[in-house]
């Protein structure tokens, strides 16, 4: 993990190149050099997939953006001395959002010097970066002036460096890539020094601060799971009796304390979960057992353990655990999959209406609702196996989908006796002449297996048809991607069809529908 050290070298991680799978453009508007962070910031970009082809701006202190340049991401890097303080908050507020108004693509402000208000900030798809606090432990290191008019910054080689690795580790990708969703977690020197089976329940030392990292994880929506050599029995008394432990048995959506190997435990928690191996970060102290893991599930994501100061660093910089929000969805999200094992249950026994009288699901559907674009948008980014084109709108772009006058998005809201599970199915419509076309077609992975998949998504195609006045005849755009097979195999199921890698599928949408006695309720809101 040599990325992740505390000391790096230019030199050093310069050989740490990977294969790339994702290519993207960065354009950087700037008023001071930021080559020297550009030339090594695809060394850490790489070990999450990504090459990244870097375009710069003149410097410009008055940061005009007349030209309109796509990419993937831009970035807008100042050196905040070079304003008047007193007007500062007002004109950086208004220039990210003259520039937001220009383009659809996320956009990173990462600034040194004067310090900011976030407050003034307003503008959505925006992430902003205090370098200042990133370069913070390198003290009077941090910069040097003496080379400012050769290298165009008066940040020094080492900050330059710093930098690189916390935008290549742990924003950037946070911001092009989804989320990862699950951290699975061994027990014995990874949570706590010590072996539960030699030292004894009382005799192991927790690793508190990692276990306040992992809590604060999963308060923001992330999913921790257990995967130990132990018997679940001594685990469970370990979580009972330990109560100076940050993390207890309740913390974990699914255990597997067994003597079976590790990555058919895991392959068997994504299952539980429903959610793909390559949204999963196995941590674990034992190197062998990790590359065991790694063996037989090739798109995990693993960390071995050594010492808690250095697992911490590597968590703090890991890609793809950082949420800039926090939804009502995540908070609930845990206890909803637990929930699943219930319904499961019920489900065996009884018919689709009694299942559905039995838990009293309710289904709120409704038409272009602005009030959660921020949910919205997140779910048309995380979700992968239940997703038909891969569209992937950013928050920007959701917006703009519901100011036009062909385009409506339908969203579905579920809760039953047991769980309100918030928003689990998104729809984006488009007229195509007379014709109905699906743009994109989500539904959240720990809410299928209800059997209301076809209802409710019939039911989202009819809200659409009704709204934009076309007729029955739906065209259902759609492409194979790494992981959503799930939903290839519902649409062809659906349709009665042989799917190729990509292409559109025509269905005719009959009037009737049998709801089973779903309780499915309609809201409007106008554009």
């Amino acid at each position: 993990m040599l990325l992740f050290d505390k000391d790096i070298s230019r030199l050093k991680i310069l050989t740490e190149k990977k294969k790339m799978k994702i290519n993207k453009k960065i354009f950087v508007r700037r008023n001071h050099s930021f080559e020297m962070t550009g030339n090594v910031l695809n060394a850490f970009l790489n070990y999450s997939d990504i090459e990244a082809y870097i375009e710069y701006s003149s410097y410009d202190d008055s940061l005009t953006c007349n030209d309109l340049i796509e990419a993937d991401l831009h970035i807008l890097w100042l050196d905040l001395n070079r304003y008047n303080e007193n007007l500062l908050n007002k004109f950086i507020a208004e220039k990210v959002e003259e520039l937001r108004n220009k383009i659809s693509s996320p956009i990173l402000l990462a600034y040194i010097g004067s310090e900011i208000e976030e407050k003034y900030f307003t503008t959505k798809d925006l992430t902003i970066v205090n370098i200042n606090q990133v370069i913070n432990s390198l003290g009077n290191k941090a910069f040097d002036t003496s080379k400012e008019d050769l290298s165009g910054t008066r940040l020094s080689n080492k900050a330059c460096l710093y930098i690189a690795q916390y935008l290549g580790l742990k924003i950037i990708p946070s911001i092009l890539k989804p989320a990862l969703k699950a951290i699975v977690l061994d027990l014995d020197n990874t949570l706590y020094k010590g072996i539960i089976a030699e030292d004894g329940i009382k005799n192991v030392c927790p690793y508190n601060n990692l276990q306040k990292k992992l809590k604060d994880l999963k308060n923001k929506g992330f999913l921790l799971c257990l995967c130990s050599k132990n018997e679940e029995s001594d685990v469970k008394k370990l979580f009972t009796l330990r109560d100076d432990f940050i993390l207890n048995w309740n913390d974990f959506t699914s255990i597997k304390a067994n003597w079976n190997k590790k990555s058919d435990n895991i392959i068997e928690i994504a299952k539980e979960l429903n959610i793909s191996t390559d949204s999963i970060l196995f941590i674990d102290d034992n190197i062998a057992e990790v590359e065991n893991v790694k063996a037989f599930i090739n798109d995990i994501h693993t960390i071995i353990t050594t010492e808690e100061e250095k697992t911490l660093r590597i968590l703090d910089l890991y890609p793809c655990l950082m949420k800039k929000n926090v939804s009502n969805e995540d908070l609930i999200r845990s206890k909803d999959i637990q929930l699943n094992k219930q319904r499961k249950e019920i489900s065996k026994t009884l018919s689709k209406s009694e299942y559905f009288k039995k838990l009293e699901i309710k289904i709120e559907l409704t038409l272009n609702d602005k009030n959660n674009i921020n949910r919205i948008s997140e779910l048309l980014n995380k979700t992968n196996q239940f997703i038909l084109s891969y569209k992937r709108y950013n928050l920007t772009e959701t917006e703009k989908l519901l100011n036009f006058s062909n385009t409506c998005i339908v969203t579905a809201k579920m809760s039953d006796k047991l769980s309100d599970s918030g928003i689990i199915a998104i729809l984006i419509a488009k007229k195509n002449n007379t014709d109905l076309y699906v743009d994109e077609l989500t539904f959240s992975c720990r809410a299928l297996g209800r059997n209301i998949e076809d209802i409710v998504i019939t039911k989202m195609l009819q809200i659409s048809i009704n709204y934009l006045k076309t007729s029955n005849k739906i065209l259902i755009n759609y492409k194979k991607g790494p992981r959503n097979i799930p939903a290839l195999s519902w649409l062809s199921s659906y349709t009665g069809e042989v799917l190729q890698d990509k292409g559109i599928i025509i269905k005719q949408l009959t009037k009737d529908l049998e709801t089973y006695g779903l309780d499915i309720k309609e809201v409007t809101y106008v554009k």
